[in-house]
């Protein structure tokens, strides 16, 4: 009696450290697959809504429960879709069953994320099939990554989009997107909430695709970066003249209106970012500096600005001039 009770003392601490440790889940991207399968095997519109529910929704982690709420996923959305895209959804489907092989180089990225941001908060991170609205979001300490969306790439049958929007991000693309994307939502679960303006909007964005650059120590390719970077001056330009607005849709989650254009605010973040890390005498303090920036406090952010030295001094003048009129 006395050796159970010693390897139940052993055992059962084990087992609840090791369900405290879980950050990464990927039930969701099973469950959803079951769901497809057996939808298959129906006409009934009624009994796919059923399926749907039963299989995915209903079994559905709280990191799924929390991406439905902020997209506003629902079971006819996820039918529909279904039924409208068969030749995407199956020639995706292998891309999404290999997020499991990149969980460990995800936990290397994160312990190197810890290492680049000592004060770093824990996190989930939740893989999900959305409904081809958000590759990834947050909500509290979740990440919620879209892997219908991540893990899409050139081998994708896309001849059933209506629009090129899509398509364009998923040529741009490579199964190792998942893993910056992944520490790129990541950083959002560190930073403050709310902005006042676009040019905080945009540094918010933008600065997580720096830090997810610093942690996964490659150059970051996505349809945003490479156009920003071929057009450097004339976006430059352009974002001087709504720094100080509310204009947001000119720069953020636009994929839908602009094209090759749309989510330059990324690049544009990104790249003062950049500038700021580059002339900033200590690394370690300019991450601090980039996580925890206040982005709804509109001086706190132009400081940031100002010391990123991405514009000049008598740009930066003619802007706040021109903000004023």
């Amino acid at each position: 009696m006395k050796k159970i009770i010693l390897a139940l003392m052993v055992v059962v601490p084990l087992t609840l450290v090791s369900q405290e440790n879980k950050k990464i889940f990927t039930s969701d991207i099973d469950n959803f697959w079951k769901a497809y399968d057996r939808i298959q095997t129906t006409k009934e519109y009624a009994e796919k809504i059923n399926i749907i529910n039963e299989l995915y929704i209903d079994k559905g982690t709280k990191g799924l429960k929390a991406f439905m709420k902020a997209r506003n996923y629902t079971d006819t959305l996820w039918v529909s879709l279904i039924e409208k895209l068969p030749k995407y959804w199956n020639s995706v489907r292998p891309n999404t069953l290999k997020i499991r092989e990149k969980e460990q180089e995800m936990k290397l990225a994160i312990d190197r994320f810890k290492e680049l941001y000592p004060e770093l908060k824990n996190a989930e991170m939740y893989f999900t099939i959305g409904g081809l609205r958000s590759g990834g979001t947050t909500k509290g300490n979740m990440v919620l990554i879209g892997a219908e969306i991540a893990t899409a790439d050139t081998s994708v049958d896309v001849s059933e989009f209506t629009n090129d929007w899509l398509p364009k991000v998923f040529a741009k693309q490579s199964n190792d997107n998942i893993v910056s994307l992944n520490i790129h939502e990541y950083v959002h679960t560190q930073q403050k909430n709310g902005t006042k303006n676009v040019l905080g909007a945009c540094i918010r964005e933008g600065s997580c695709d720096f830090i997810s650059e610093l942690t996964v120590e490659k150059t970051l390719n996505s349809q945003y970066l490479i156009y920003g970077r071929e057009h450097l001056k004339e976006v430059k330009e352009q974002f001087r003249l709504d720094l100080f607005s509310s204009r947001y849709k000119n720069w953020l989650y636009n994929g839908g209106q602009l094209g090759e254009k749309s989510d330059l605010g990324y690049f544009i973040g990104y790249e003062i970012c950049h500038s700021y890390y580059k002339n900033a005498k200590n690394k370690s303090t300019a991450i601090k500096d980039i996580i925890n920036l206040d982005y709804s406090n509109e001086e706190e952010v132009l400081t940031f600005l100002i010391n990123s030295k991405f514009y000049s001094v008598k740009e930066l003048k003619d802007a706040v001039r021109n903000s004023k009129k």
